[in-house]
């Protein structure tokens, strides 16, 4: 974890996993449909590919007690994927002791680092991983809270709202969401490492 002005800070990072019962959940981000047919709608054929795009979302928690909430895109036919835009990730608390938000960075699996089957389209538990990360982000200098974070619908990106929405954000009051620190003593930083996660009570499906 490097932080600018400030000396790099490393944790081992291992997954707990007696708390973190799921690597995460990954589910299709598109469909992908092809068909031909007549204009008169007489004969005409319509076949389904597998998607080899998935949203995964992962809250993982550390034996060092940090908490990291992650979501980011994983696509079967490439090696690395981007952090989701709107949601991101949030570090708290442990050997830090802060809060780092962000909405950027990359996430590496390489040759089967991620277990995600793409024959099934719809939502799946990943039992393991192991990847690389490098997240950007923001921090403060507030003491974390040490609440585990949950997701919430959002129309704003900034507040949370009973209804559906198509963008979610993590929140840890369940009435507004933890968006990149912009404040006055915000310091940026970046998290550089290695994450696996292995969740035994996970079956592969």
């Amino acid at each position: 974890m490097l932080a600018e002005g400030e000396p790099g800070l490393y944790f081992l990072g291992e997954v707990d996993s007696d708390i973190t019962t799921s690597c995460g959940q990954a589910t299709p981000a598109t469909t992908s449909t092809t068909g031909t047919g007549t204009t008169t709608g007489t004969t005409g054929s319509t076949s389904t590919s597998n998607n080899t795009r998935f949203t995964v979302i992962s809250q993982l928690i550390f034996k060092t007690k940090e908490t990291l909430n992650l979501r980011f895109t994983y696509d079967s036919t490439q090696i690395q994927g981007k952090i989701d835009p709107q949601q991101g990730f949030v570090l708290a608390g442990g050997a830090f002791g802060k809060t780092v938000q962000g909405t950027q960075g990359t996430v590496e699996w390489f040759n089967q680092g991620i277990n995600i089957d793409t024959a099934l389209q719809s939502a799946q538990q990943i039992s393991f991983f192991n990847l690389e990360i490098t997240l950007n982000g923001t921090y403060s200098s507030t003491t974390a809270s040490t609440t585990i974070l949950n997701s919430c619908n959002t129309l704003d990106s900034v507040n949370c709202t009973s209804g559906t929405s198509t963008t979610q954000c993590f929140t840890s009051d369940n009435k507004t969401c933890l968006v990149q620190n912009t404040t006055t003593d915000a310091k940026s930083v970046i998290i550089r490492g290695t994450l696996k996660c292995n969740a035994p009570n996970i079956v592969p499906q």
